[in-house]
């Protein structure tokens, strides 16, 4: 007898998995899906018919902790010297 298992991974997306006697998958979801009741409905296109499945969910310990940002390699020189030139606007005088 085939089972089914729905796990939802580590990006908290749902997927459905159909394993054979031996515990071999068979056949298994190509897309993510949001909520476990989606995830299902599509099982249902491969056979699925609600009977004899397992359901694996991850508790929010369970996720994998956001990474920082790694520091900048190379920082951009900055430029600190006064401008060669100015521009005046029209009708005041130049600057002294």
């Amino acid at each position: 007898m085939a089972s089914w298992r729905f796990y939802q991974g580590l990006r908290a997306e749902w997927r459905w998995y159909r394993l054979d006697e031996t515990g071999n998958v068979v056949a298994e979801s190509d897309q993510g899906f949001s909520e476990l009741p989606g995830c299902m409905a599509n099982a249902e296109t491969a056979g699925f018919d609600g009977h004899t499945f397992q359901v694996y969910t991850r508790k929010p310990g369970d996720l994998p902790e956001p990474k920082e940002a790694a520091p900048p390699t190379a920082t951009a020189a900055l430029r600190t010297d006064e401008p060669q030139e100015s521009i005046t606007p029209p009708g005041k005088p130049p600057p002294k």
